[in-house]
């Protein structure tokens, strides 16, 4: 991502894009050598290893600074690297550079000197890095062939191409320790401002190496061919498709077989997204099809344009019928509907985009603290479906009060209700009213929320006989908060396609509550390709090498009752990252899961809401959440159990918490920051009691493995 991040303000905010990022200070060689000194023990710098106690155990993190993107992922040598996005001067973006680390196994990390700094003329955005066997490029020999990092120049005011962003060459003759930028930089210009990300491989079956790169705000991928890394040819096009909400950026590319067969192979692409993802802000989506040397063809693509029916409401002529009640504390003011629907952005409101129209219903009048409510007239379903547009906050209506939410309304009763996912994106929702076909029902928009996201949006309301395809429909690497710039590693020993991926979202990385450091990585996952549902789907698991630090189990049970009250399993030491797996059977359970960094008052919540199929992760009271209003947030995702079971694989740092769930079917990674002394795994239920099997809370204990 190569974007401002948000400052912490009260409201939400967009960033504009990054052009040029103006005068940038010479690179110091004092910070090359303090970079040198430094040494990680699993994630953790040995010297800082205490220096806070939210520094994570598991999860790479510098010692200091700002870190985002990884870039240039490639296992040579024996040796993992990894290089990132990184800010040699200072803990929030700006002057970027490409910070580096090595590890043996992908658990225990070294941080290395920096690798390629800023100039004064030239920033360095995120890339990849091929190992050029056969010295194709010519910037080795034939018995030292080198390591050619392809990255985005960011050119500044002090350039002759400024504003410019375009795809340049450096390469390594020392295994990616030391690096030289190629004399005829950049080798790649379109002359756009926000061209960037390539990531390269060689494609066996043509001879030739292929770039994937982004036109990031058009929403499309850019292919092209080269023979020797210098010169390149367009190939073809691919986008906008599916989320396209936000700026596309990190596009990665590469060969999966399907259930291990070797013989059915299908490509995969990734593009990450920011904001607009499933989750709001930002986020990591795929597709499934063929590439053929020369085009990607996606297997797989939903429709989301507007659905056919009936409809009930486009706010494109006023209210209407509607009774539109403004004011609900007597403060004075027209918040927070206002006298009239709303031409998209309200003042001080980010960027809203997705209705149909010029039109749409906009709680977000005199900010997020007005309340309010609107009510539709009466109608009849008739039809099998209602379909809407939604965004706004992520404020669910639980009968509790403060909610921002569209219901429908029969008989006085709430039996369908949907919320927005701290996006001002709007995102399709459909209702299955099949069992309501001949009632008659309203529409019931609450503006009841008066703190971060206390907003909502509704547009184009449908009756209609099929539902209607929405981000959820689509398919995603991570279902939760903070997981981004998703990439994965070239020359893998037995071609093992590992991702990385940075541990944030943009919609609160600047204001994350960590010192000197901000930024982590999320754990490195393996991806394969398994039939799901009739279609190849990714399924991520933990590298092999997260089993190697395992301890002597906290807790284990074959078999236990899950109650109301709640069951503790375990209180792992402060600071001691752990894994939970376990088997939850719901029974008749209205929900069903764990409590973890539990102290009683504050916890992250993972649980199965048996009801609406899905599972979720609840971070509204997890510790600290009030640094930025974007970050207390519930993530779900659509989830059948299987024989009336699921299965979840939750790790567990000092900072974050990832499920992977279903065997990897489902992922869900998000930052929490709880205190210190919140420690502990609780399993609960709700609305009955329940099962859960095979359960087990381990230490995970970095110290025990491959870096001592």
């Amino acid at each position: 991502m190569h974007r401002r991040p948000h400052p912490a303000t009260p409201r939400p905010h967009r960033p504009a894009p990054v052009g040029p990022s103006g005068h940038a200070t010479p690179w110091s060689a004092a910070v090359l050598a303090t970079a040198a000194a430094l040494t990680l023990t699993a994630a953790v710098p040995a010297a800082a290893a205490a220096d806070h106690p939210h520094r994570p155990q598991l999860h790479f993190s510098p010692a200091e600074h700002w870190m985002n993107d990884p870039n240039g992922l490639i296992h040579h040598d024996g040796v993992y690297h990894l290089y990132f996005q990184y800010n040699p001067e200072g803990d929030q973006w700006g002057n970027m550079s490409w910070g580096h680390a090595t590890s043996p196994d992908l658990i225990h990390w070294e941080e290395q000197p920096l690798a390629l700094p800023y100039t004064d003329r030239e920033h360095v955005f995120s890339g990849g890095i091929v190992f050029d066997e056969h010295n194709t490029s010519g910037l080795g020999t034939a018995q030292n062939p080198p390591l050619v990092a392809v990255y985005t120049s960011a050119y500044t005011d002090a350039s002759d191409r400024p504003g410019i962003q375009a795809q340049s060459l450096a390469y390594s003759l020392d295994g990616g320790y030391t690096w030289e930028r190629y004399a005829g930089n950049p080798v790649l210009d379109i002359g756009d401002a926000d061209f960037r990300d390539p990531k390269v491989f060689w494609y066996e079956e043509g001879g030739y190496w292929v770039m994937a790169a982004v036109v990031a705000t058009d929403h499309v991928v850019h292919f092209y061919r080269s023979d020797d890394l210098r010169e390149w040819e367009f190939l073809s096009d691919f986008g906008p498709a599916h989320a396209d909400g936000g700026i596309w950026e990190v596009p990665d590319l590469f060969e999966l077989p399907v259930d291990g067969d070797p013989d059915d192979t299908r490509w995969v692409l990734i593009v990450n997204l920011n904001p607009g993802a499933v989750a709001g802000g930002s986020g990591a989506q795929y597709f499934v099809g063929d590439f053929d040397g020369t085009a990607f063809t996606p297997d797989h693509l939903v429709d989301s344009g507007p659905p056919e029916g009936e409809l009930l409401a486009d706010f494109e002529d006023g209210y209407g019928d509607w009774e539109v009640v403004n004011d609900l504390d007597g403060a004075g003011g027209d918040g927070p509907f206002g006298a009239a629907p709303a031409q998209g952005t309200l003042p001080d409101q980010q960027h809203v985009h997705g209705h149909e129209g010029g039109h749409l219903l906009n709680s977000y009048v005199g900010g997020d603290a007005p309340r309010g409510h609107a009510t539709s007239p009466e109608f009849t379903i008739d039809r099998d479906h209602v379909n809407l547009l939604v965004g706004g906050g992520n404020h669910p209506n639980t009968g509790q009060g403060g909610d921002a939410s569209v219901n429908l309304v029969v008989d006085g009763e709430v039996v369908r209700t949907a919320t927005g996912r701290d996006s001002e994106h709007l995102d399709w929702v459909s209702w299955d009213v099949g069992d309501l076909v001949g009632r008659t029902a309203r529409l019931r928009v609450n503006d009841d929320a008066t703190g971060g996201w206390g907003h909502i949006l509704l547009d184009h309301v449908v009756l209609s006989d099929h539902p209607q395809s929405g981000l959820a429909d689509y398919d995603w690497l991570d279902w939760g908060r903070d997981y981004y710039a998703a990439v994965s590693y070239n020359d893998t020993p037995d071609d093992a396609r590992i991702t990385m991926a940075w541990m944030s979202n943009w919609q609160y990385a600047g204001a994350v509550p960590t010192s000197p450091w901000r930024g982590q990585m999320a754990l490195p996952r393996q991806l394969e390709l398994e039939t799901v549902e009739g279609r190849p789907r990714l399924v991520q698991r933990p590298v092999d090498g997260l089993q190697e630090i395992y301890g002597p189990p906290l807790y284990q049970r074959t078999r236990v009752s899950v109650i109301d009250q709640g069951l503790r399993l375990a209180d792992p030491a402060p600071g001691q990252a752990h894994q939970v797996e376990v088997t939850l059977r719901p029974g008749g359970t209205d929900e069903i899961g764990l409590r973890v960094h539990d102290d009683g008052d504050q916890a992250t919540v993972i649980g199965y809401d048996s009801g609406a199929g899905e599972l979720f992760v609840d971070r509204t009271r997890s510790g600290n959440t009030g640094f930025h209003h974007a970050f207390p947030s519930r993530s779900r995702v659509p989830l059948p159990l299987e024989d009336g079971a699921l299965r979840l694989r939750v790790v567990v740092d000092t900072s974050s918490v990832e499920v992977f769930a279903a065997d990897g079917r489902a992922v869900l990674t998000h930052l929490a920051f709880p205190d210190p002394s919140a420690t502990g795994v609780t399993l609960y239920a709700e609305g009955g009691n329940g099962l859960a099997e095979d359960v087990t809370v381990r230490p995970l204990t970095p110290g025990t493995g491959a870096a001592e």
